[in-house]
């Protein structure tokens, strides 16, 4: 009986490893699922019946040796719930100190506000089976700001095609942003698997991402008609995937014609003109001025020979369209099954709207040169150049394309500029046009020439690179803002 007695005397540590067990299992799993529920209620049980059957043992509670023991529990039991709210204070606030001097681990005021202030689930999909380490370790410093609103997730293309396809993945590396039904391509990803096509990705520009796609204001753009422009329609000439490339990103597109109205909107955010083949009339040029001094941007193409009768509002920017054609002499474009008048490009400027071009090649059939020069208060910004081969023919007529040094210019050859604003001085309702700014020519490149022999392509200018007019004040000032203009 006394070895029965000594052996029960033992069954008093199951119940606090039962406990520990259970409390480790809830930490772990974040959740109070029925074994972790189920190992505490034992465990509490079982020391219980322990101190039941010590209550039995005649003049227990007065031994000195029980007090000893009964302290000693007291304390380990203390040492195990101190351990147990720290790893669940722990577990359920967790907490990061960022000691460089330069604070590279701490995320910018404006990104904190908008994570903490975050309303509805923002998931950023991210195919790449490799998972790079600075990607996922940014990403994880978003969801610890935007808690549960905020998700991530590594997805294997391959392994995966189904949401692959749902996203449209191209190439390994494809960053998307979702919310609800809205999704926006965040990065363009890698061509190889061996590259590193997220090195690209900063705070910055996610935190850009999460700005529009959770803006609830719709932008809009128009494409001018009434001048011989591309029709956003299929059909030939028609630039109908550049109306449908803004729409997948969630941009209203609307037609405007200025013979119908004398103005332009406004809620244009960006207005294109796509191969004009008519001159503008004075009271058209005027309705371009105001909408740009306002703070609008403009994406405007031009073929070879035309008259637009907007050399003068250009040149008070300081562009000017050289009215020979673009050839490319290298043979590059031979490989595409492509000729001579269809330059192909691998040289791009540092802009937002080239940035991602990297050192890819873009075709531009029938493609008019530029000229710049600079002008005070106008930041330029070459953007794409032809080949050393190349020249700007001035025979137009001739079967033969030969370099002519007495009538043609020799390459590189700018075909796009991009010439910013940056300020609006205050001036009467009619502001002289040395005010305006200028248009600027970038046609985005497309992966597979153009049929068409119009310069402009088939994409259509980045979101990115269009930002939004400030609001349009009355008359007869107007703000300090940016204006850009696409060329």
């Amino acid at each position: 009986m006394k070895t029965k007695k000594s052996n029960f005397k033992y069954i008093f540590w199951i119940g606090p490893l039962l406990i520990a067990a259970g409390l480790t299992a809830a930490f772990v799993s974040a959740a109070w699922e029925p074994l972790t529920v189920g190992l505490v209620i034992s465990g509490t049980v079982t020391i219980a019946l322990w101190l039941l059957y010590l209550t039995y043992e005649q003049g227990f509670w007065g031994r000195r040796s029980t007090q000893a023991s009964t302290n000693a529990l007291i304390s380990t039991l203390a040492v195990f719930l101190i351990l147990g709210v720290i790893n669940f204070i722990a577990f359920r606030y967790p907490t990061r100190i960022d000691l460089t001097e330069s604070k590279q681990f701490t995320l910018a005021p404006q990104t904190q506000q908008i994570l903490q202030n975050l309303q509805k689930p923002v998931k950023v999909w991210v195919f790449d089976p490799t998972q790079n380490p600075q990607t996922k370790e940014l990403l994880q410093t978003y969801k610890r700001q935007g808690g549960k609103n905020f998700e991530y997730e590594f997805v294997d293309p391959l392994g995966q095609p189904g949401k692959a396809r749902e996203f449209s993945i191209s190439t390994i590396g494809e960053l998307y942003l979702q919310s609800g039904d809205r999704k926006q391509l965040l990065q363009k990803g890698g061509t190889t698997f061996g590259s590193d096509p997220n090195q690209g990705l900063s705070e910055i520009k996610l935190t850009n991402g999460l700005e529009e796609i959770l803006s609830t204001r719709i932008p809009t753009v128009y494409f001018l008609q009434g001048k011989g422009e591309r029709q956003p329609k299929e059909g030939q000439g028609g630039i109908q995937q550049a109306e449908k490339a803004l729409k997948d990103k969630y941009y209203n597109t609307k037609t405007l014609n200025l013979a119908e109205s004398k103005q332009i909107p406004e809620d244009a955010d960006a207005l294109v003109i796509a191969g004009p083949d008519k001159p503008f009339l004075d009271t058209e040029i005027k309705a371009l001025k105001a909408y740009l001094d306002r703070g609008g941007s403009l994406f405007l193409m031009v073929d070879p020979a035309i008259n637009t009768g907007l050399d003068k509002f250009l040149q008070e920017w300081g562009v000017k369209l050289d009215s020979r054609l673009a050839i490319d002499a290298s043979g590059t474009g031979q490989r595409f099954g492509l000729g001579p008048t269809v330059p192909t490009v691998r040289r791009y400027g540092q802009h937002p709207i080239t940035q991602s071009f990297a050192t890819g090649i873009s075709f531009y059939p029938f493609a008019r040169p530029l000229e710049v020069q600079a002008v005070e208060g106008i930041d330029e910004k070459p953007l794409i150049w032809t080949s050393q081969e190349s020249w700007a023919e001035s025979d137009l007529t001739t079967r033969k394309l030969q370099f002519d040094p007495k009538t043609d210019r020799q390459g590189p050859l700018l075909l796009g500029v991009a010439l910013v604003r940056s300020e609006i001085a205050t001036t009467p309702s009619n502001p002289s046009p040395t005010t305006s700014p200028s248009p600027t020519t970038s046609p985005s490149p497309t992966t597979s020439p153009s049929p068409t022999t119009s310069p402009s392509p088939t994409t259509s200018p980045s979101p990115t690179t269009s930002p939004s007019p400030t609001t349009s004040p009355s008359p007869p000032r107007f703000p300090v803002g940016t204006q850009r203009t696409y060329f």
